[in-house]
């Protein structure tokens, strides 16, 4: 076991070092990649998935005509996964889609995502590919080392033009935005933007920075992640909003009754509108470069829609919005894949559909199979690729998916995690503070959970309930094979820690000009957390990346040192932010010669 964890690790490295010396080699017809995250929006807020009305739970709009036609045309014309799902939060599940690992590996503290995580940027940008991302960030507020504005460079991204980098505040009209390391504060200014005549308003801004994004590497592979401003709240009227005037008056400061600020939900189908004609000016930019047959296309939601809204089908079936809610409702976001070149669309009038489960975290080793790279440390991803069924291949390689959720509290705060795992059918939580004996539910015929046949039922976050579902004494024989299925999953994910790393490299003599990359052996090999933080003593002679690569700078002596994140605990949460040094980790002296 020792020798093939050896050889494996060795293979992951190689593989690493031949992405890194071919990087400027890699062919101008290698597939782009265009992902889009559209923020709080489920399956059913785009009308390819069959609704088309919207309600206001409230009374601020009813039963009002909605349609997505730009999205729409994507599925038309390319793939519509019918059972995708994210976490029930923002963050939580742009963290899983970046890494491609369940939050139990990852998920540390919110807004606190450490760099020495590989993600999918570090990953395409190791392989050659020029990488933007433009839009909500929101993951990392920097370290006492690097400031929040310069972080994202961090996670291999050349451009952005991002949200939520220094601190939330306005995301919508007059917006606060850091692009590219520069921090730009529109909030409370007057002028227009030159560009539209109109106010600044942040979706307009991150799409621009995007389109430009394209006109920039239009002749090189590129990979643009655009994690949409729309439709989160605060919800405000848009630039297309009629008539113009409530969006060149609207008071961008101005607090309603729930606390947020210029918060007016009688916007929200307006902003679904923009939605989609913001992803519409991405599509029609690859069109005028002629790379749409060479651009994979990802259109995916992050979680359910927000609660106050309800979604309506035209068989009078409603589906009712469950942001932070670890139920359909919640979870249940739009999946399209897109490229004319590869993927076959379906007939007209019709969608040619995929009905496999898929979690936000097969998009990120899906992308990389998709366009032929090779995964930087497989050993530590969850996600499983699809990408031979959005080719037209049969079978469904993910067959439950398993979550780890504690909101957005810190990892190191047990007592509200929810473990779960479901397929399509059925769904299985573990033992609880508020269910000791776990829950069940048969999905087929429950889809919300809402079978409480212990009579016992708990308010939450995000004014949710949890039920105690069905009575495990009175399933029957399908239910039951689900039940122990299920159960097995739970435990085979139980938190196991990790009680040991070693460098396994032999050699330790370096040339002045060379690189090698290190292995580090995790003890147990099923431990839970598996990232890994590299550090230099002296990276002017020798200094090391996130990957492990050693490069030899300068003649003498420097020490590498390993570090695992089960207890270093790596944070970057702001400027004090860092990761402790006194836990498990192990060193290795190099010596760099002429």
């Amino acid at each position: 076991m020792f020798n093939r964890t050896i050889r494996f690790c060795c293979s992951c490295w190689l593989l690493f070092a031949i992405c890194v010396s071919f990087a400027s080699d890699v062919p101008a017809e290698q597939p782009n990649v265009v992902l889009i995250l559209i923020d709080d929006l489920s399956h059913y807020g785009v009308t390819a998935y069959g609704a088309d009305r919207i309600s206001e739970e409230n009374g601020k709009f009813t039963n009002q005509r909605f349609e997505t036609p730009k999205i729409d045309r994507l599925a038309q014309t390319g793939l519509r996964c019918d059972n995708a799902f994210a976490y029930p939060l923002c963050e939580p599940t742009r963290i899983a889609l970046m890494s491609g690992q369940y939050n139990s590996r990852n998920f540390l503290q919110c807004k606190a995502q450490h760099a020495s995580e590989i993600t999918f940027g570090d990953t395409f940008s190791a392989a050659g590919y020029a990488t933007g991302i433009f839009g909500k960030w929101k993951q990392t507020r920097g370290t006492k080392l690097v400031h929040a504005k310069d972080y994202i460079f961090e996670f291999g991204w050349d451009e952005f033009c991002c949200f939520d980098v220094v601190g939330e505040s306005q995301r919508y009209i007059n917006p606060s935005l850091v692009i590219n390391g520069e921090i730009h504060n529109y909030v409370g200014r007057e002028d227009i933007d030159p560009q539209t005549g109109r106010r600044w308003y942040g979706p307009d801004i991150c799409n621009r920075h995007a389109l430009q994004f394209i006109d920039k590497h239009k002749d090189e592979p590129f990979f643009l992640y655009y994690p949409m401003l729309l439709v989160h709240d605060e919800h405000k009227p848009t630039p297309d909003t009629q008539p113009h005037s409530l969006f060149d008056q609207f008071d961008e400061t101005k607090h309603n009754k729930d606390g947020h600020s210029g918060d007016d939900k009688r916007f929200f189908p307006d902003m679904l509108a923009y939605m989609d004609k913001l992803i519409g000016k991405v599509v029609d930019k690859l069109d005028q470069h002629g790379l749409r047959d060479d651009t994979i296309i990802v259109v995916m939601g992050d979680n359910g829609t927000k609660e106050p809204f309800i979604h309506h089908l035209p068989d009078g079936t409603s589906y009712p919005g469950g942001k932070g809610g670890n139920v359909d409702n919640g979870l249940h976001v739009p999946l399209i894949l897109n490229c004319p070149g590869k993927i076959t669309g379906g007939k007209e009038n019709d969608f040619r559909s995929y009905d496999g489960l898929v979690d936000v975290t097969d998009i990120y080793p899906t992308m990389c199979e998709a366009v032929g790279i090779e995964l930087q440390t497989p050993q530590n991803i969850d996600g499983i690729s699809f990408w031979p069924q959005v080719l037209g291949e049969s079978g469904e390689p993910r067959k439950n998916i398993y979550t780890w959720y504690n909101g957005n509290k810190p990892a190191s705060d047990t007592s509200t995690v929810l473990r779960y795992a479901f397929n399509k059918d059925f769904k299985r939580y573990a033992p609880h503070a508020n269910f000791p004996n776990g829950r069940f539910f048969d999905l087929r015929t429950d889809r919300l959970e809402l079978a409480d046949e212990f009579d016992h039922t708990v308010r939450v976050a995000w004014a949710h309930y949890h039920r105690s579902g069905l009575d495990p004494e009175n399933l029957d024989a399908e239910q039951r094979a689900a039940y122990e299925s299920l159960g097995a999953t739970i435990k085979q994910h139980e938190y196991v820690p990790v009680s040991g790393l070693l460098i396994t490299n032999d050699n330790t003599t370096l040339s002045k000009g060379t690189s090698i990359g290190l292995n580090c052996l995790i003890t147990p090999s099923h431990a839970t957390r598996q990232n890994l933080i590299w550090e230099s003593s002296d990276p002017s002679i020798a200094s090391v990346n996130k990957f492990g690569v050693v490069s030899a700078k300068e003649v003498g002596s420097a020490s590498i040192t390993v570090y695992s994140w089960d207890d270093a605990t790596p944070l970057a949460a702001g400027k004090k932010s860092t990761f402790s040094r006194d836990g498990i980790h192990y060193t290795l002296k190099f010596e760099v010669v002429p």
